[in-house]
């Protein structure tokens, strides 16, 4: 059972810095199309289709841990300064201006915002979409990023279990970066109360249409995160997880896709 609202970035007080290869043969019948029908087949004239050779291979499919690992490059800790502590999620680059997503509640009510990539190079970032209610924002790297965009996916999940993985910021977690997920369930409704999830229960329903994820453990830090299909497409947003079980929560992407694309086309 969820008992916390893990979306709430990892913080801390400042100064204190924290394959499928598949090959399909097909030994057939060859028939003689003919204006009106298919003409008689002689049976003795029948090949067998020639059988491809093993170091050629029809399609690879490369496990799902690798396809997180090939988009590592794309994904930056977010950093935002605030009174009196410092809240750390994850970001994903968007675009090829800089643009990154992550979660509104890793960066609301922020003094200011950096964006550390994974060779700890620092980069002054600017907010320019947030929306609270989808919980969804972008930051734009000040001095851009040299780095390969994300591709997101533009079909809605309709079937489940899918199997996904999950990207973070190590240094936002203190945990590993690609985490092995599946996605459950789609269209969950989940229930917040004081800032704790209440699955089943009474409590204002705050987050709307999210997928549920089971698999790995998603830690706080996680927030903001991709979370990519087996072709490398982000399909969700990483926003929920359960503080000490392996439930977690995202946001399906086709669902805000259309506003993050208004973010992005700001100017400044």
């Amino acid at each position: 059972m969820l008992t916390q609202r893990a979306p709430l970035p990892w913080r801390r007080t400042l100064p204190k810095v924290v394959a499928a290869i598949s090959v399909v043969v097909a030994a057939g019948l060859v028939a003689y199309f003919v204006a009106g029908g298919v003409t008689h087949v002689d049976v003795a004239k029948l090949r067998p289709v020639a059988l491809p050779g093993a170091a050629t291979p029809s399609a690879t499919a490369i496990p799902i841990t690798d396809v997180g690992r090939n988009a590592l490059p794309s994904i930056v800790t977010v950093e935002a300064d605030r009174t009196n502590d410092e809240a750390l999620g994850t970001g994903w680059l968007f675009d090829n201006r800089g643009d990154f997503v992550t979660n509104a509640h890793v960066v609301e009510g922020q003094l200011s915002v950096r964006i550390t990539d994974r060779h700890a190079h620092t980069h002054v970032g600017v907010i320019v979409g947030i929306d609270v209610n989808a919980d969804i924002a972008m930051v734009r790297s000040g001095d851009g990023f040299s780095g390969t965009p994300l591709p997101v996916s533009t079909i809605p999940l309709s079937t489940v279990p899918l199997d996904v993985v999950a990207l973070a910021s190590s240094r936002a977690t203190g945990q590993g970066d690609i985490t092995a997920e599946r996605v459950a369930l789609l269209h969950q409704e989940v229930p917040l109360q004081n800032g704790e999830v209440e699955p089943g229960s009474s409590a204002p329903t705050v987050y709307h249409d999210m997928f549920d994820l089971e698999g790995a453990r998603i830690y706080q830090g996680n927030s903001g995160g991709p979370v990519l299909d087996q072709a490398g497409r982000v399909v969700g947003i990483i926003t929920l997880a359960s503080p000490s079980g392996t439930d977690s929560f995202a946001i399906p992407i086709t669902r805000v896709i259309a506003e993050l694309n208004q973010f992005a086309a700001k100017s400044g």
